[in-house]
């Protein structure tokens, strides 16, 4: 009698276990498309945006397209004034340049 329980215990392990995996693995996939459903309704969202003329024109410039009948110009260089050059280590501000350290 105690063998045959003993089989029947051991005959139910692997289906359980098995059970116990697949729960475990849709719980993950289960997150998964979640994550997937979500990315998907942005892209729905940038993709209705894009019908709009003001969004398309924004996006247009973005590539450095311009309408017909206007005028592109290149910048080179850099815009920002360049940093003021520090001042010499070796200047005291005159006889009064300790005065400089406090302020």
């Amino acid at each position: 009698m105690a063998g045959l329980l003993t089989a029947i215990l051991l005959g139910y392990i692997g289906p359980v276990k098995g059970y116990l995996d697949q729960r475990g693995e849709l719980r993950g996939e289960s997150a998964r498309l979640a994550l997937l459903e979500e990315r998907r309704d942005e892209l729905r969202g940038q993709l209705a945006a894009l019908d709009r003329p003001d969004v398309l024109e924004e996006r247009a410039r973005e590539l450095g397209l311009v309408l017909p009948g206007e005028r592109a110009f290149v910048v080179r260089g850099d815009l920002d004034p360049p940093p003021p050059a520090p001042a010499p280590d070796g200047d005291d501000g005159g006889p009064f340049g300790w005065l400089t350290a406090l302020f």
